[in-house]
C-alpha cells in the first residue's frame, strides 16, 4: 500500500472525489499493472518467472547505482556519433554534398580514419561488423563502404533493445515524476513536454499511419540532435553541472 498522508476520516482528494483510501488502493492496482507488465516483457526475452521475482527482490532490497543500460549502448552511440560525422563532413561528401562511399583503407578521408576516431580500441573489421549488423553501413565489394542510414538500427538486437528499454522507462518515469509535482503543472511551460497522440483504427490503416509519420519521427529527432549537437561544449561563468536531455519518440500498436 501506498503511504498516505494524514488528513481526518473525511479527507478527501482532488482526483474525482475519490476518498484517500480508494485513491491508496488505486495506486497499488496501477503499480501492480506496472511491474505486471514488465514482467511480461521481460520473460519474452528468456527470463523466468522465478529468476524475475529473485531479481525484483534484489532491486528493492539492494538498489544499485550501477547502469548497465549505459555501457550496452555506448558502442551505439559511438557509432551514430561516426554517421552523424560521415553526413555533416565536406571531407566526407561527394560532389552532389551526399555521404560519399569510402574507400575502407587508403589513406586521407578514408573509412579507417573515421573507425580509428571513434573506436581507437576496435579493429576496422569489428567496426565495419558493427555497423553492417545495425544497418548504418553497407559494404561496396570488397575495399568500399557506404553510410545506409542516418541512424543505428537496433532491430533484431536484443541486448540493444532491451538496453534501449531500460533507459526510456527511466526516462519517462522521470518525467512523469517531474510533472506530477505540484510546482509544475501550474503551467503548460513549466513542465516537461509529455504529448500523446493515439486512436483506434483499422488494421489496413496501421502500415500507411507507420510509413507516415517515420519521416516526422526521424525529422524531430535530427532536429533536436543537430541542436544540441551545437551547444558550446565550454563557456566561462556557465554551470559546470551537465545534464542529459533530449527527446525519446516511438510508434506504438497495441
Amino acid at each position: 500500500m501506498v503511504k498516505r498522508a494524514k488528513g481526518g476520516a473525511n479527507s478527501q482528494l482532488r482526483l474525482g472525489g475519490a476518498r484517500e483510501t480508494d485513491h491508496a488502493m488505486t495506486c497499488d492496482a496501477l503499480a501492480a499493472e506496472l511491474i505486471a507488465t514488465c514482467i511480461a516483457v521481460l520473460q519474452t526475452y528468456g527470463l523466468k518467472r522465478s529468476r524475475l521475482l529473485s531479481l525484483s527482490r534484489t532491486a528493492v532490497h539492494q538498489p544499485s547505482k550501477k547502469r548497465t543500460s549505459s555501457g550496452v549502448l555506448a558502442t551505439a552511440y559511438r557509432l551514430s556519433d561516426l554517421i552523424a560525422r560521415w553526413g555533416d563532413d565536406p571531407a566526407y561528401l561527394d560532389a552532389t554534398g551526399k555521404p560519399a562511399i569510402l574507400k575502407i583503407n587508403g589513406g586521407g578521408t578514408d573509412f579507417a580514419a573515421l573507425a580509428r576516431e571513434y573506436f581507437p580500441r576496435l579493429s576496422i573489421r569489428d567496426v565495419l561488423a558493427l555497423g553492417c549488423e545495425t544497418k548504418a553501413l553497407e559494404r561496396v565489394g570488397k575495399e568500399r563502404v557506404a553510410r545506409l542510414n542516418d541512424c543505428v538500427v537496433f532491430t533484431g538486437n536484443s541486448l540493444l533493445i532491451l538496453a534501449n528499454t531500460v533507459q526510456t522507462i527511466r526516462r519517462y518515469l522521470s518525467t512523469a515524476s517531474f510533472n506530477r509535482k505540484r510546482r509544475a503543472v501550474s503551467s503548460l511551460d513549466s513542465g516537461r513536454t509529455d504529448r500523446t497522440s493515439s486512436y483506434s483504427v483499422f488494421e489496413d490503416d496501421v502500415a500507411e499511419y507507420q510509413r507516415f509519420m517515420r519521416l516526422q519521427i526521424s525529422d524531430l529527432t535530427e532536429m533536436s540532435t543537430r541542436w544540441l549537437s551545437r551547444r558550446p561544449k565550454n563557456i566561462a561563468n556557465r554551470g559546470k553541472r551537465r545534464r542529459q536531455v533530449g527527446v525519446h519518440a516511438f510508434l506504438f500498436v497495441e
